[in-house]
């Protein structure tokens, strides 16, 4: 079944068919990869999906609802959520904190509440550091709780990101390219994260360049050039095609694709 639905989705810049009619679908429970060369409109995707960009056309439905044009924090509140290929976190802030600024949304006690310190406020506070925790130990970032972001290593800190979007239970999570920078076994660790997020009621899009990665985790690919979708199928079936070896990676690079 479907959670996420996007049909004929085109934008243009000036002159510049950046997406045009462009149309996928994210299974609930599955992982989608969107891969193409640089240029082939995966971000300009992505930023339609949040609320960053409005679409000239086109459709996109979570779960069967129409989104398309909406502000980005209504997007947040209907349960999608994204990181980013540069990495967003408040640097100056703990580990812990960051992550608790995710669940903000879900928070329910109002200003009365917190002045007065009631016995709701605090309920939440604890339910929300229990939440916090829980999710830093699942991406083995717990023992870092109290370091101040900034402070972390490169990989941590794409985990830090990540561990703050899936905080608040989002139902899709939109990953711009999660692996930009990483070392392989930084790699391989983000592959087994990933992997986990369905199990967790998480549906995941993902935008990455790392094919290894791309081919190991993903129930379906969709592959973009120059604003067109190309093609899209299975990792098996993907990997097999001519256009996608010319487009993405070029003459003679089919043995990326296949391992």
């Amino acid at each position: 079944m479907d959670l996420l639905k996007v049909t004929e989705l085109s934008k243009t810049f000036g002159g510049l068919k950046a997406v045009q009619k462009v149309d996928f679908a994210a299974q609930i429970g599955k992982i989608t990869s969107i891969i193409g060369p640089n240029g082939a409109g995966k971000t300009t995707v992505f930023n339609m999906l949040s609320g960053f960009y409005i679409p000239d056309s086109g459709s996109i439905c979570l779960d069967g609802e129409e989104i398309a044009g909406l502000k980005t924090h209504h997007f947040i509140r209907k349960g999608i959520v994204r990181t980013f290929q540069n990495i967003r976190l408040f640097s100056e802030l703990t580990v812990l904190d960051n992550v608790l600024i995710g669940i903000q949304g879900k928070i329910s006690y109002n200003l009365w509440d917190s002045i007065i310190k009631t016995k709701k406020r605090d309920k939440q506070e604890k339910e929300s550091v229990f939440q916090a925790e829980r999710v830093l130990q699942k991406v083995g970032l717990l023992d870092k709780r109290d370091e101040i972001s900034k402070n972390l290593p490169y990989g941590q800190q794409r985990k830090l990101e990540i561990a703050r979007a899936i905080v608040s239970s989002p139902r899709l999570i939109l990953l711009d390219e999660p692996a930009a920078g990483m070392n392989p076994q930084e790699t391989l660790e983000l592959n087994l994260l990933i992997k986990t997020l369905p199990d967790e009621g998480i549906t995941v899009l993902l935008i990455e360049h790392d094919m290894k990665l791309v081919m190991e985790i993903s129930d379906h690919i969709v592959v973009l050039d120059h604003g067109v979708k190309l093609t899209e199928g299975d990792p098996g079936e993907v990997r097999k095609d001519a256009r996608v070896i010319q487009a993405y990676l070029g003459k003679g690079a089919g043995a990326d694709v296949a391992h």
